[in-house]
């Protein structure tokens, strides 16, 4: 219970932070790059999905959990060397 309060908390910042980069990256395009963020969004939803049923089709339903896995390590590699020193 602690861990998905934590993380209720952590991710209602997550679209309010969005919001400021797009303001701040596009301050006379606001309209078009608020709507590139959110087709973005709902295709990377789509292709996760597609790409989760493709696997559970050709593998398994553990196969999902170890991919997903596998992503978020191959993630958490590339923000730490992309880190400013």
């Amino acid at each position: 219970m602690a861990l998905l309060i934590v993380w209720g908390l952590a991710f209602g910042g997550v679209p309010v932070s969005v919001q400021t980069w797009i303001l701040k990256a596009a301050p006379g395009a606001t309209e078009p790059a608020t709507a590139l963020n959110t087709s973005m969004f709902n295709l990377a939803i789509a292709l996760g999905a597609l790409s989760g049923g493709v696997i559970v089709d050709q593998v398994s339903t553990t196969a999902v959990l170890w991919t997903g896995a596998a992503l978020s390590a191959l993630t958490s590699l590339t923000i730490l060397r992309t880190r400013p020193a």
